[in-house]
């Protein structure tokens, strides 16, 4: 279970949805948006979900508890976002504040890491979940 960050605020929305804090590992990246203004904002909209160790007929793991969570991060740093965000799948929110009390957010892709340009990271002050929708079940 990963802890709920500390420095995203409304992180008590997720944890409705979900009866906890999810890690956002395999969550889909359905939108980045970044925002070049004051200090910078860097938003995701993912589709976020519960694996379960049910499988379907063609051996699938079911999920459930799936959401569209909108998150914002303000007062960004060293952004590296690939421009291709197709192949983005996953969130990784660090937990500790460096030295400039910044926290670092991992981007995680499907295909391959930061070094082979797939992937990112960005540090940043602050975040926010903005909101969480859930999805009619399939």
């Amino acid at each position: 279970m990963v802890e709920t960050p500390k420095h995203v605020s409304g992180a008590e929305l997720v944890v409705n949805a979900f009866g906890y804090w999810p890690s956002f590992h395999d969550a889909r990246i359905e939108g980045v948006r970044l925002d070049r203004a004051g200090g910078g904002a860097v938003m995701f909209r993912l589709h976020a979900f519960e694996m379960t160790r049910e499988t379907d007929a063609r051996g699938c793991f079911r999920v459930t508890k799936r959401h569209v969570v909108h998150l914002r991060f303000d007062d960004v740093a060293d952004v590296l976002i690939p421009e291709r965000d197709d192949t983005l799948l996953g969130l990784e929110i660090g937990s500790e504040l460096g030295s400039d009390g910044r926290f670092l957010v991992v981007v995680e892709s499907a295909i391959g890491n930061e070094d082979e340009g797939y992937g990112g990271s960005f540090r940043a002050r602050s975040g926010v979940v903005l909101d969480v929708v859930p999805l009619a079940a399939e």
